[in-house]
């Protein structure tokens, strides 16, 4: 049985490239078995099979070559201890990768919301069902349509970026349903964004978690303008008071963005909401 083998035949049958194998070897990784003083050709052993094996699935976990080379001088033990931590460090990627997962299905269902929206007749009220939505929320004060809620957008997050995620760039704002005299006179309670999971991170005394009921709500759509809120929001509200609603009700504001150029004009549909049956 044939026991060496030239560096192209062991590139071939150990699917690893020659330049891989004379790179090894240059740094001490991994050296030819026997090398021909006088051509210098460089052969391997059969037995070393094995251990090239143990360096290509370190390699392939993402393990530096600086530190297989101090795992393959040791034992066991040291080979434990390595994948005990590289498990962790896995666990934690597929986490992120998770996440990243949901916060790509979450923001598809909310653009798939939007896309409905730009079908709607603006400016009329009408019905539709939505589902729960977990937020989290960062309370506000004498924040009003006419007012820029950007510093309360950022403080959500740089929570959330604490807490290891990344805000969807999905606000929405809250406030109780009135008979409120002007658009001026509205005062957002809180400004809210959607998230996959409720942080594991202790909250603030700003900010809080929560929960949107899933249900019917009465709707009205606009392309956003303070100048004509007021308008709009008068408008549901009659609605709303046709319906006999509970004089705790809220109105959920959320605005979305039509193109994501800060040089562009800005451009957003906002969409009023009140749970009328869930």
């Amino acid at each position: 049985m044939k026991t060496y083998f030239s560096i192209g035949e062991m590139s071939k049958i150990n699917n690893i490239s020659i330049q891989a194998l004379r790179y090894y070897d240059q740094i001490d990784l991994f050296k030819p078995n026997y090398i021909n003083p006088k051509n210098h050709y460089r052969y391997y052993h059969i037995k070393q099979f094995f251990y090239l094996d143990i360096i290509k699935y370190l390699k392939y976990i993402n393990t530096p070559l600086a530190e297989i080379k101090s795992i393959i001088n040791s034992g066991p033990e040291t080979m434990y201890s390595f994948l005990d931590a590289q498990e962790a460090v896995i666990r934690a990627k597929v986490d992120k990768l998770q996440r990243s997962q949901q916060l790509i299905n979450m923001r598809k269902s909310q653009l798939a919301a939007q896309l409905l929206l730009k079908k709607q007749e603006l400016g009329k009220v009408y019905t539709r069902t939505i589902p729960e939505r977990p937020i989290l929320k960062v309370a506000c004060a004498r924040i009003t349509p006419y007012d820029e809620p950007d510093l309360y957008m950022h403080e959500l997050a740089a929570f959330l970026e604490k807490a290891g995620s990344l805000v969807d760039n999905h606000y929405g704002c809250i406030y109780p349903l009135k008979p409120y005299s002007s658009s001026a006179a509205i005062h957002y309670e809180a400004v809210y964004t959607s998230v996959v999971t409720q942080p594991l991170i202790p909250l603030s005394s700003k900010i809080s978690s929560g929960l949107i009921p899933a249900g019917k709500y009465l709707c009205i759509a606009f392309e956003w303008s303070s100048e004509h809120y007021y308008r709009y929001y008068s408008k549901l509200l009659t609605a709303a008071n046709k319906r006999k609603l509970p004089p705790n009700a809220l109105v959920y504001e959320v605005s979305l963005p039509n193109n994501y150029n800060s040089a562009q004009k800005e451009n957003f549909i906002t969409e009023l909401q009140i749970l009328i049956n869930n």
